[in-house]
C-alpha cells in the first residue's frame, strides 16, 4: 500500500477540519446536524485506481462513527452493509461531490479536476 504524500495528508486534514467546523448534517441530514464524531472513509481503499489513475487517497468521505467503525453493528454501517448505507444516504460519489463543493467553497485546496472527474466516473 502506497503511503499518502504531503498533499494527500493535507487533504485528509482539511476534510477533518472542515467537518469539525460544519458538522455532518450537510452530508447525512438533520439527524447528524452538529455532530463531529466521524471517521475518514477511503471509499475504494487507499490504493484504489480507476482508469489507471490513483484516487485512493483522495476519494475520502467523513462518515459518522457508528456508520463506519468496524466494531459498530449499526444496520447502515458502510463497512459491513454498504447497500443499506447507500440506500439511506445515496451513493458515496454523491457524498464526495457535496463534500468537495463545500470544501472548495470554504477556500480549501481540493484535488485536481482530473482526480475529481475520475472519482465521479466510478460506480461507488
Amino acid at each position: 500500500m502506497k503511503q499518502a504524500n504531503a498533499k494527500q495528508k493535507q487533504w485528509m486534514k482539511d476534510i477533518a477540519e472542515f467537518t469539525n467546523e460544519v458538522g455532518l448534517g450537510c452530508l447525512y441530514g438533520s439527524e447528524f446536524e452538529g455532530r463531529t464524531d466521524f471517521q475518514l472513509h477511503h471509499v475504494l481503499g487507499r490504493s484504489a485506481k480507476h482508469n489507471k489513475i490513483p484516487i485512493g487517497h483522495e476519494f475520502i468521505i467523513p462518515v459518522p462513527f457508528e456508520l463506519h467503525d468496524v466494531n459498530s453493528n449499526h444496520p447502515d454501517n458502510v463497512t459491513h452493509r454498504k447497500k443499506a448505507f447507500v440506500e439511506r444516504f445515496g451513493d458515496q460519489r454523491g457524498i464526495f461531490q457535496v463534500l468537495y463543493a463545500g470544501i472548495a467553497q470554504w477556500g480549501y485546496d481540493v484535488p485536481s479536476m482530473e482526480i475529481y472527474n475520475t472519482i465521479m466516473d466510478t460506480n461507488a
